[in-house]
């Protein structure tokens, strides 16, 4: 069959045209895609065509969809699903441990097609069945809801206050998941966004300018010093939840970071925290629908796609399909 797709050509090019998606297989399932979440790493592929081994290339990778065809009857047709972004090599040691950890972790979206288009097929093995009462313009949010949920699941303890960098997406599920699990702790945000900190101030959190270090830091951000900053305002004894991806080597305050004692906790991704994310998705989408603050049609996300970067939206925006 056909169907539109925005597709991105090697030459980083990015059209509005039709692709023809081969009829599912046994193991595989036809998919009408019903939103698809822009994220930060998607906006990189646009500017540098990292990461994508098969071009021509569909992005988006934060999928939520409804089976049309499913030749093994794993999923009944008028199932809702939503799309696990992980391909993982399957051989290699991390992948013994979990599937986040493979050595050569690659991406819906990068090495198969993704969800910025209204049909794809996709393993069934990457599906996850939707309980009927989530709605899929909240139930879009899952794959990053279950990022955030991994990173703070990895920290030992959230402490009575925190700082986070950088109030995009990711920022902002992480302050939920934060406030989800520890609802006691104060939240402190850094952010240059006149509209992401209004929104940050809206979910709770406070802009402190006057305290100098937190015992807790998360990296949100991804800029060019974020984490060096992270290491100078983070307390003796205190960590560092580096969330972001940031795109280029920067230099550290290593000296700082072994005399105060400082844990860095890289997180990747996530581990099993999908299913439990659209299930708090499903129970309570109150808490994180003012997060999705632009839906956009197919034809019109070629357009803001390209000015993104530049124009930054105050939560999230995705693709209403």
């Amino acid at each position: 069959m056909m169907t539109e797709a925005l597709t991105l050509h090697q030459d980083l090019s990015l059209t509005l045209e039709e692709r023809e998606v081969a009829p599912p297989q046994i193991g595989e399932a036809l998919i009408r895609i019903e939103y698809a979440g822009i994220c930060g790493s998607d906006l990189h592929v646009l500017k540098t065509g990292d990461w994508v081994t098969t071009w021509p290339a569909v992005l988006g990778h934060e999928i939520i969809g409804v089976v049309q065809d499913c030749p093994g009857n794993e999923y009944a047709v008028g199932d809702r699903v939503v799309v696990d972004s992980r391909v993982p090599c399957g051989d290699c040691t991390g992948c013994q441990r979990a599937a986040n950890l493979c050595e050569n972790l690659a991406w819906v979206g990068e090495i198969v097609p993704g969800g910025y288009e209204r049909h794809a097929v996709f393993d069934v093995a990457l599906l996850h069945l939707c309980p009927p009462e989530l709605e899929p313009g909240i139930g879009v949010l899952a794959e990053p809801q279950a990022v955030a949920m991994h990173g703070v699941n990895r920290l030992s303890t959230i402490p009575e206050s925190v700082l986070i960098l950088g109030y995009g997406p990711i920022g902002a599920l992480v302050h939920a998941e934060i406030r989800r699990q520890q609802p006691e702790c104060e939240v402190s945000v850094r952010e240059l966004n006149a509209e992401r900190l209004q929104l940050a101030r809206a979910f709770g959190a406070i802009s402190d300018s006057t305290r100098t270090r937190w015992p807790l830091v998360v990296d949100a951000a991804g800029y060019a010093t974020s984490l060096a900053d992270s290491i100078e305002l983070t307390a003796h004894g205190g960590s560092i939840l580096a969330i972001a991806i940031p795109h280029a080597s920067v230099s550290v305050d290593a000296q700082g970071l072994v005399e105060r004692s400082i844990t860095v906790v890289g997180s990747v991704g996530f581990c099993d925290e999908l299913p439990e994310a659209i299930d708090l998705l499903a129970q309570e989408p109150d808490n994180y629908r003012a997060l999705v603050t632009e839906a956009l049609l197919l034809d019109e996300a070629s357009e803001r796609l390209g000015t993104l970067t530049s124009v930054p939206a105050a939560g999230k925006v995705v693709i209403r399909l």
